[in-house]
């Protein structure tokens, strides 16, 4: 990414035309039109400005200019932390925190949202299981509005991401941002497993008046962070899906809170297991079916129901389906690295 992307990309991420971009740097649209493209670059005082007025690093403007400056550089590394009673999923633009008392009696999610470390908190959700309460709340409308359910709670939106809590856990996961901007590869060019695997590897977040949603796969784990207003449905989920030659399998859930209506209903359970490793994840040599959702003694698969170069859809449970589409809206796109020796 050269800076001028990079000056792009804080401009979109805060829906700004290049006017109303140049208005707040004091310069005009044609001069951030010739940034954007290269043609020249900012001088230090603009870079400064940029920095203060959209809560990024200069670092971060001027770090990807690998085709302006001759330097080594040091890319942000996503990754996943664990302790005891906490995992964090750490990406440049977001931080997930799962987490629970040492009782378990409390289980939490709180999605924090910013730039590397300038992230604020902008959705929590709790469950007391003694009190049997899930409690929530998030903001909307670029921070101006919130939902919530508990006025505890949302006086805690905005808070500032401890990006040092990290350093006590131990990283179970590494990976990057995928800046690169190469379009996904067709299942005609790379077939039903790689694309399931290189589709999922991103990260989602939709957030309205009506409902929020957080959705983040590393390769490796699953999570995913949805609020929906309507009958109080609630899903904070991590678990191993793990692809195979003909769909996906289910290899364990690890933290769980699934809030529904009166939860009258089985699927409402608040569970956690930080101990859980992928390590103990064993695919089954059952062979699946076509469209079928399979239990097995291990876990669940769910198989390929139908597919297109750019739709693959798998057969959930009951009437449920899982469709993965190539040009679906990505926030972030996600690469592996090799994991150090």
């Amino acid at each position: 990414m050269t800076i001028g992307q990079r000056i792009q990309q804080i401009r979109t991420e805060h829906a700004l035309s290049q006017e109303e971009f140049g208005e707040k740097l004091g310069t005009t649209r044609q001069t951030v039109s010739r940034w954007e493209l290269d043609q020249t670059y900012p001088e230090l005082a603009k870079i400064v400005l940029m920095s203060k007025i959209f809560c990024v690093t200069t670092d971060s403007i001027l770090k990807d200019g690998i085709s302006t400056f001759d330097t080594e550089i040091e890319y942000f590394t996503c990754g996943v932390y664990r302790s005891a009673c906490s995992e964090i999923v750490e990406t440049e633009k977001f931080a997930l925190v799962y987490y629970c008392s040492a009782d378990k009696n409390i289980l939490g999610t709180k999605l924090y949202s910013g730039f590397e470390n300038q992230k604020r908190l902008v959705a929590i959700c709790e469950r007391n299981q003694h009190k049997q309460v899930t409690e929530f709340a998030y903001s909307y409308a670029d921070g101006q509005a919130v939902q919530a359910n508990s006025d505890a709670l949302a006086a805690h939106l905005g808070e500032a991401y401890d990006s040092n809590a990290k350093k006590s856990m131990r990283r179970l996961e590494q990976f990057l941002v995928d800046h690169t901007g190469n379009p996904l590869p067709s299942v005609k060019e790379a077939g039903i497993p790689k694309c399931l695997t290189l589709w999922r590897m991103a990260d989602s977040y939709e957030v309205s008046e009506a409902s929020f949603f957080f959705f983040l796969c590393t390769g490796k784990t699953e999570y995913i962070f949805s609020i929906h207003l309507e009958d109080t449905n609630i899903y904070c989920g991590a678990s191993y899906n793990i692809v195979f030659d003909l769909g996906l399998f289910g290899g364990g859930q690890f933290f769980r809170i699934r809030n529904y209506k009166d939860n009258r209903e089985d699927f409402c359970r608040f569970t956690c297991n930080f101990s859980y490793e992928l390590g103990e994840v064993d695919i089954p040599t059952e062979e699946c079916e076509l469209g079928k959702c399979l239990t097995t003694s291990k876990g669940l698969m769910w198989c390929v129901k139908r597919y297109t170069d750019d739709e693959i859809v798998l057969q959930g449970c009951g009437e449920d389906e899982y469709t993965y589409r190539r040009t679906d809206r990505r926030t972030e796109q996600f690469a592996l690295v090799k994991e150090e020796a």
